[in-house]
């Protein structure tokens, strides 16, 4: 179950599976708190969507104290829509990556969304945390299978006990997409409504994650959509491109 966090005048949302008492520490941010003008406003923590530098620079600075993290210990994938995954040792912007893993404490694995699915997975045993941008493309792509692939090769992990939470993105019930993209996908994740196709990415993400050994139990899904709660989130599907970037962080706090 997801729960709304206010901290200050932010909104960060929580995944209950993923609880600190386990040595961890996660939220994903909404567009609430922060400063900013439309249609950034205001928690815009992207910087490469046209927003004023020092408002994103000020937004990420709440942002990650909320966390009670600190911002120097980032880790940051520049996201492609691809399937590449990054063992992170150190803080940094990592090129050409969309899934981020490491075993560190105090390493904060960061990720960038406005429609795509955040998805963190966390084994509480062997001590690894992964954050992935998971949007159509990379699903596709089977950033899922691989990021876990790589948690079992590298770090030993197991997928029947790992973790896994699923954060806001756009829903089935606005997430329109054409024949080139529902054909890549099985009819159980696309819903037909007036002869229009509509994905269901959190559902794919699931039987993803099953196909791979996670257990639904340990799957959490906000069921929280992007698109709908205009209020509540940027989505880039809805505003057309102009609009501000959610962040999705996850650090151990134990090793």
């Amino acid at each position: 179950m997801f729960n709304a966090v206010h901290i200050n005048d932010l909104i960060i949302y929580k995944s209950s599976l993923l609880n600190s008492r386990n040595g961890i520490c996660h939220g994903f941010s909404a567009r609430a708190g922060g400063v900013g003008n439309s249609p950034y406003s205001t928690l815009n923590l992207g910087l490469s969507v046209g927003d004023i530098p020092e408002n994103v620079h000020k937004n990420r600075e709440l942002f990650f104290q909320a966390l009670k993290s600190d911002p120097q210990q980032s880790a940051q994938g520049v996201q492609v829509h691809g399937n590449t995954i990054q063992i992170v040792d150190h803080p940094g912007a990592f090129e050409s990556t969309d899934a981020l893993i490491t075993n560190r404490k105090n390493i904060s694995l960061v990720i960038k969304t406005a429609d795509c699915a955040p998805v963190i997975l966390f084994d509480p045993e062997k001590r690894v945390v992964a954050a992935v941008h998971a949007g159509w493309r990379s699903v596709v792509k089977r950033i899922l299978e691989n990021t876990i692939r790589t948690m079992v090769e590298n770090f030993d992990c197991k997928p029947e006990i790992v973790k896994c939470a699923i954060g806001p993105s756009i829903r089935s019930c606005c997430y329109e997409v054409k024949n080139d993209v529902s054909s890549r996908f099985p009819d159980d994740v696309i819903l037909w409504k007036n002869n229009k196709s509509y994905l269901d990415i959190p559902k794919a993400i699931q039987m993803r994650l099953i196909d791979q050994g996670i257990k639904i139990k340990n799957i959490d899904d906000s069921q929280l959509c992007t698109a709908c709660n205009e209020k509540v989130f940027f989505s880039h599907r809805r505003d057309k491109g102009k609009t501000g970037r959610m962040m999705t962080a996850v650090y151990l706090t134990l090793n």
